[in-house]
């Protein structure tokens, strides 16, 4: 360096400025010893210095001390260099410190999230299954009053959440503008030698080149370094709230034996699935399930699990099959002895109801959304509650039966003493091969009423439609009175044989009414 130094006195008629340029740039190591020789000597010959090769051969006669001050000036380059290569491994350090430090504390903020939802979904559950026993019809006062804990609970647990959530948006924001700031603020250090953030993308090459002159390891460190920092951590948007939502589910068969059971006494509700009962040749109660939870749980066993979600009892008079999770399905087939059962209740909310060779003397079945089919059955009372379905009674032997549908049909080929039937949208049609019936009770709101007798069966009926017609083809039939207007028909007839007459009494709104003899097509 001094050599050079003594170089550029001699200059003279060079100005300051360039001479301090030059030897700026070999200060910083962007150019050598030798490079800057080369450059002033130009220089010379820019400026007629002629007798720069004469001073430059008398100040450099002395090759071994050329050469001596040539490599001092180079490792003081190359210090300078190491500096700048610790210096931003430093500042790099500091930057993974910091951003450690915040990553760590959103972990924690995640881990308490998680925690918090984990209690908000389980209060959730048991809420949905006191909502499923209000939907039931089975809401007791303690259910009630533990809804209501519940509901302040939850109240209180999505309070903390949010305020949770909150604090990790706030605590990621911090974290990704100091990473920005730190980052622009250490790469700005660098900016004089080797360019703008702005000129490195544009100009790669360029910036490339500028590396390449440095002729040091530091080149090529900064060169992977800063740009692998740029692609992955500046310009790269991370959302740390992204959550990825999936379904785990379970589904494993089981059979529930219950030997030499005497219940006649059955309860069964179940938030989704389907029931078949059957009899069999045994004295035992055999419960075939199906089961499939939609949920993640913390017992070891799928079978840990649902009998968590359920209440299964039996003891001598009564047999419970409770499962009210509406994560749960659990489609069933029960065998049952064959005797005759005091009451059997089924209430659903999403399924089907099949009842076959079944004798009882009081059966209620209620189904949001489902079929109900009872097939071979003999039972005082047969009370079928629906919404959204069908309802049929076939081939079975009824003292009393009411059925009420919203949307869907009812469907009765039996023999009734007395029914009641109503529908808001659908059909009702009822066939009678019996002379017992004694009173027949049917409307629709929109849909028809279709009714078939048989022809030696004495009638007493009333029909009434606001806005279809009523078609008789029922023989022997004595009309007593009659009004066929636009909106408003009505008609009362009888039929007298030998035997009591039936009470019939049908009515539509939106539909219309159809009667025949049961022989008939």
């Amino acid at each position: 360096m001094e050599s050079l130094i003594n170089f550029i006195d001699i200059l003279g008629g060079n100005t300051m400025n360039e001479r301090e340029r030059i030897l700026a740039l070999v200060r910083e190591g962007i150019i050598s010893t030798e490079e800057a020789i080369e450059l002033l000597e130009n220089a010379a010959k820019k400026h007629g210095k002629d007798a720069l090769r004469k001073n430059v051969a008398t100040d450099f006669s002395n090759e071994d001390e050329v050469k001596q001050k040539t490599e001092t000036a180079e490792e003081q380059v190359e210090e300078a260099e190491r500096k700048d290569k610790a210096n931003f491994e430093k500042i790099l350090e500091e930057l993974a410190s910091e951003i450690s430090y915040f990553s760590s504390r959103v972990d924690e903020k995640t881990e308490a999230l998680q925690v918090l939802r984990r209690q908000i979904s389980l209060k959730q559950e048991r809420r949905q299954e006191i909502a499923t026993h209000e939907e039931l019809d089975t809401l007791t006062p303690e259910l009630e009053m533990e809804a209501l804990r519940i509901d302040e609970e939850l109240d209180g647990l999505k309070s903390q959440e949010e305020a949770l959530r909150e604090e990790k948006r706030e605590m990621e924001e911090k974290m990704r503008t100091l990473k920005k700031e730190q980052l622009e603020k250490n790469i700005k250090t660098f900016s004089d030698k080797f360019g703008s953030k702005e000129e490195w993308q544009e100009t790669a090459s360029e910036f490339s080149g500028k590396i390449n002159k440095i002729g040091s390891q530091i080149g090529s460190f900064l060169s992977s370094t800063i740009n692998n920092v740029m692609d992955n951590v500046e310009w790269k948007e991370v959302d740390f709230n992204m959550n990825i939502p999936g379904i785990v589910s379970k589904k494993f068969h089981h059979e529930f034996l219950y030997e030499n059971a005497s219940a006649t006494i059955l309860d069964f509700q179940i938030a989704n699935g389907n029931i078949t009962l059957e009899k069999w040749d045994q004295d035992d109660i055999k419960v075939d399930a199906d089961i499939k939870i939609y949920a993640k749980f913390d017992e070891e066993t799928p079978m840990e699990a649902f009998e968590a979600r359920s209440n299964i009892e039996i003891d001598e008079d009564h047999f419970t099959f409770h499962v009210p999770n509406k994560r749960v399905r659990c489609d069933i087939i029960v065998s049952l002895p064959e005797r005759e059962y005091d009451y059997v209740a089924f209430k659903m909310l999403n399924g089907n109801i099949t009842v076959n060779d079944f004798i009882g003397k009081d059966i209620y079945a209620k189904s949001t959304n489902g079929k109900m089919n009872f097939s071979n059955i003999k039972a005082t009372m047969l009370e079928v509650d629906g919404v959204n379905g069908s309802i049929a009674v076939k081939n079975s032997r009824l003292v009393d039966l009411m059925a009420q549908m919203v949307n869907g049909t009812i469907t009765t080929v039996s023999e009734i003493t007395s029914s009641s039937l109503s529908i808001v949208n659908g059909d009702v049609k009822m066939t009678y091969s019996d002379l017992n019936t004694k009173r027949i009770k049917a409307s629709s709101v929109n849909g028809s009423v279709k009714l078939a007798l048989p022809l030696e069966k004495s009638v007493e009926l009333e029909a009434h439609s606001s806005l279809g017609s009523i078609k008789n083809r029922m023989e022997n039939m004595e009309i007593l009175k009659q009004r066929d207007e636009k909106t408003n028909k009505h008609l009362e007839s009888r039929r007298l044989e030998d035997n009591e007459p039936v009470m019939v009494e049908l009515k539509t709104t939106n539909g219309s009414i159809l009667l025949k003899d049961t022989d008939k097509e």
